[in-house]
């Protein structure tokens, strides 16, 4: 269950959880937590876990949800206690949430609210004084990232339109995720596997041409096939080349997909630039 437990702290919120959460446990309490965001604003959380003991599964689709819903409502969130699992949880949550999200034991009590309330302290001297507005400039390097799948062409026209407007220089991309160079049992990779591995890159080489043209992309230079890992050689690619905008198309996925991340949300997360994902269709 959930309760709501007074701490120090004008923007901190204090919540003791215990036992095995259920939905009946979130549909009775986020309601509560909702009003007490809306009424302070952004606001730090402070988790008292030392006698929780897990979600059952509709429970925690609610936490994760209700997570993403208020990811900007909350500055720092601070775990105190629980399974040892826990901190592995807290650890990939962070890759799904903006907040700050540290985990405590149960004697660093007084640690984990001095960390809260430094938050606070730092927005209130923040609201005072004010940072000026970082200067706009226009882009110069836009790089397109495609994976040729339906729809893609939506990415690449916004992309030349952007282009076009700014009157940058538009660099195109496709990353070949190599097959595995070894069997199941770690042999030598066959011949037949390494010709269908070249067949199938020359097919995407065929398809990158083919879109190049459509984009007028003349410069071979500009348009590259690279091996590996999608989103770390996408971003490798715009570090090494002073990328300042990478456009590339999102499918928007659902379930699990959604949960574990997509190249593009891979992308956005991490890159040393600004990011446009452009919303694909999808059939079905």
């Amino acid at each position: 269950m959930f309760e709501t437990i007074a701490v120090n702290g004008e923007h901190v919120i204090g919540v003791r959880v215990t036992g095995t959460l259920t939905d009946a446990d979130y549909k009775a309490f986020l309601p509560v937590l909702e009003e007490l965001i809306e009424k302070k604003g952004p606001v730090s959380l402070y988790i008292d876990m030392e006698d929780f003991q897990g979600w059952e599964a509709k429970a925690a689709w609610d936490d994760l949800r209700f997570g993403l819903a208020h990811d900007v409502d909350f500055r720092r969130i601070a775990v105190v206690g629980g399974p040892k699992w826990v901190q592995w949880m807290l650890k990939l949550s962070a890759l799904f949430f903006s907040a700050e999200i540290r985990y405590f034991t149960p004697d660093e009590k007084e640690k984990a609210l001095a960390w809260l309330n430094e938050s606070d302290e730092a927005q209130k001297d923040a609201c005072l004084e004010p940072e000026p507005e970082p200067e706009l400039h226009p882009y110069k390097n836009i790089l397109l990232a495609t994976d040729f799948s339906p729809h893609a062409g939506l990415a690449g026209r916004r992309a030349r339109e952007i282009a076009d407007k700014y009157q940058a220089r538009l660099r195109l991309i496709h990353v070949f995720d190599d097959i595995a160079l070894y069997d199941d049992l770690y042999e030598p990779l066959i011949e037949e596997r390494f010709l269908l591995q070249q067949t199938l890159q020359e097919a995407a080489q065929e398809q990158l041409s083919r879109l190049a043209e459509q984009l007028g992309i003349t410069e071979e230079k500009d348009v590259q096939l690279l091996l590996g890992p999608p989103k770390a050689t996408i971003l490798d690619f715009a570090r090494e080349q002073n990328i300042d905008l990478i456009v590339l198309g999102s499918h928007g996925r659902r379930g699990i997909e959604r949960l574990l991340g997509s190249v593009a949300a891979g992308v956005v997360n991490s890159a040393p630039c600004d990011v446009l994902t452009v919303r694909l269709e999808e059939n079905g």
